[in-house]
Order: structure tokens, then C-alpha cells, then sequence
């Protein structure tokens, strides 16, 4: 007979012959339900009979066994379950009572129809993001990158991420290892390598690429420059350092507060549509010392104006950075 709240059918106890009549009594008073509720818990079968509950333990699980059929809430058909405990029945039980589950109890039939389902989403994903990895490869995605960033990208097909991390936090040093992480998920987002995470804290850990990708590698390489031959011994840069001495001979509303002549020892290369970070301090008699550096040679970050609006972690790097320039 069916119960029609828990969905459990023909319950049945198989109690062994290798057992004393006592422990049959035992066994049955273990096994007893009335309309496939529990009737007697284990505490309370070892008190009325004097054992303990290991004993019992070793009874139950020696010599009984009890089977039922069950209801899965799936496909709406009975699967036989056998289990040889009290603790074990209340599992079930309480899986099956909680209706607000999504899952709720599954046949083993359900479950392999389950996984099979996984499997092929997985597969289907997998051809998705493979695609997606070609697809950037043939549009040579890594023209979209900074010469950094294709350093990194260069560096990352010969290495794992441990080993890339070292090297680029000697490279680079504490404050601006930032760079290397941010260049990661901009070469991340061109699907040219595809990033793992750990679920806590977000972290990367690994970093995956397609094999022939390393088939590019001349081509990954950040351009060299060309400079005209007049220049060869030439050091390029592309910061501006200097000091704005204060004007002297300010006799007319119109002159400048700060005046004077200034030589500098390298090229500078100051590049349009180039995002660069400023800062003006003031020092002794009134000068001021002005300072204008790519933002790229920090790291990347959204393209905002002001520091203030920088995210948190990036702004305490460049605010370190433009205080270190300042002391100096």
C-alpha cells in the first residue's frame, strides 16, 4: 500500500537466520512503523532491551536489512532502496519532505540522465569557447594590445602562472605587480588565453591558451621603433620631469608667474591619444615641479580623468607613486 504523503511503498525487513531469537525481537522492535512512520529510535530500542548502542549498531547492520520502494520526483517512478538504519530512513525521508528543493530525490536512472545532460553542456561550452579562441587568433586580437601587454601575453605561452608571476613581481615590485593582473584580464578579454579564479577571494590562479597560438609568437612581439639615424645615440622616454622656476620681473598683469629656460638630457616621446597622469608640487622659493607620465606605465585603468574616481586598489598605487616622485 501506498502512502500518499512521503511517496513510500512496500516496506519490507529481511531479518537473518544466523541470529538469536532474542536479537529477532530486537530487530523487529527496531524495524516497527506505523503508516511508514518511525515508531521506536535507536536510544529508545537500547533502553527497553539493556544494550548499548553499539551493540544494537552491530545487530541491526549484521543481521537485518530493510528495503521500500521509492518515489523519484523527476520521472514519476519507483526505484527500490535498501539501507540498514534507522539514521539512514530519516535521510531519505527529510530529502524527500523538503519541497521546496529543486533537486529533491532521483533514481539512479534520473541522475545518469543528469550527468549525460552535463556532459554535453559541457562539451557544447567547451566548442563555444573554442571558437571564440580562433576566432581571436585569426583577427589577430593581439594588435588590440599595448606592447606590455603583449610582452605578458608572449611570456605567459612559455610558463605557468607561478612562474609568470615571479618573474614579473621582480620585475615590477610589490606596488605595481597590479600591472601584470590587469594586463592579464585585458589579454583575458581579447580571448587569447582564458583566466581560472578560486571562488573565495576571485584570485587568479591559472591561465589556459590555445596550443598553436605559440605559432605567433614573431607576430605577438610588441614592434620595435624606428628612429630616424640623426638619433640613433638618442634615449627616448616618454615622462616629463621639470622644475617651473618662479618669474622674477613680473612688472605686467599679463606676465607669467613661472618663466625660465629648461634642457633636457633624452628625446621625448610624447604620443597623441595617449592617456597620461600629471602632478604639480610645490617647492622652495616658490617653484613648482611638474611631472607627466603615461598611465600605461602604471597599469590599466578605466579611462577616468581624476585620480579619485580610480578603483580603490589602482588609486593607492598611482597616489604611492606620485608621493614617491614628490619626496624625491
Amino acid at each position: 500500500m501506498e502512502d500518499q504523503n512521503t511517496k513510500i511503498a512496500n516496506l519490507k525487513v529481511y531479518i537473518s537466520e544466523n541470529c538469536s531469537e532474542t536479537e529477532k525481537e530486537i530487530i523487529k522492535y527496531y524495524w516497527k512503523f506505523k503508516e511508514n512512520e518511525i515508531l521506536h529510535y535507536p536510544k529508545q530500542v537500547a533502553l527497553t532491551f539493556g544494550i548499548g548502542l553499539t551493540e544494537l549498531k552491530k545487530i541491526i547492520g549484521t543481521h537485518s536489512e530493510l528495503s521500500f520502494d521509492f518515489l523519484c520526483e523527476h520521472c514519476n517512478r519507483y526505484e527500490m532502496q535498501t539501507i540498514n538504519s534507522i539514521t539512514r530512513y530519516i535521510e531519505i525521508i527529510k530529502v524527500k519532505r523538503q519541497r521546496n528543493s529543486h533537486s529533491g530525490f532521483k533514481c539512479a536512472h534520473c541522475k545518469q540522465l543528469e550527468e549525460k545532460k552535463l556532459i554535453q553542456e559541457k562539451k557544447e561550452a567547451q566548442k563555444k569557447l573554442k571558437q571564440k579562441f580562433e576566432q581571436a587568433i585569426e583577427t589577430k586580437n593581439w594588435n588590440n594590445l599595448t606592447n606590455f601587454e603583449r610582452e605578458v601575453l608572449i611570456s605567459s605561452l612559455g610558463m605557468n602562472f607561478t612562474e609568470l608571476g615571479k618573474k614579473y613581481w621582480d620585475q615590477l615590485g610589490k606596488e605595481s605587480y597590479i600591472r601584470l593582473i590587469r594586463a592579464l584580464e585585458k589579454i583575458a578579454n581579447e580571448n587569447l588565453i582564458l583566466l581560472f579564479r578560486n571562488a573565495p577571494h576571485n584570485y587568479i590562479y591559472a591561465y589556459e591558451h590555445l596550443s598553436y597560438l605559440t605559432e605567433f609568437k614573431d607576430e605577438i612581439k610588441p614592434p620595435k621603433k624606428i628612429r630616424p639615424s640623426h638619433v640613433q645615440n638618442d634615449v627616448d622616454t616618454n615622462e616629463l620631469k621639470f622644475k617651473l622656476t618662479i618669474n622674477e620681473n613680473q612688472h605686467h598683469p599679463d606676465s607669467p608667474l613661472h618663466a625660465g629656460t629648461v634642457t633636457f638630457k633624452e628625446r621625448i616621446v610624447i604620443e597623441p591619444g595617449v592617456e597620461y597622469i600629471f602632478g604639480l608640487w610645490n617647492r622652495a622659493n616658490e617653484n613648482l615641479y611638474l611631472t607627466m607620465t603615461p598611465l600605461e606605465n602604471l597599469e590599466k585603468t578605466p579611462q577616468t580623468k581624476r585620480i579619485s574616481s580610480q578603483p580603490k586598489s589602482i588609486r593607492q598605487v598611482m597616489i604611492d607613486y606620485l608621493n614617491n616622485l614628490g619626496a624625491d
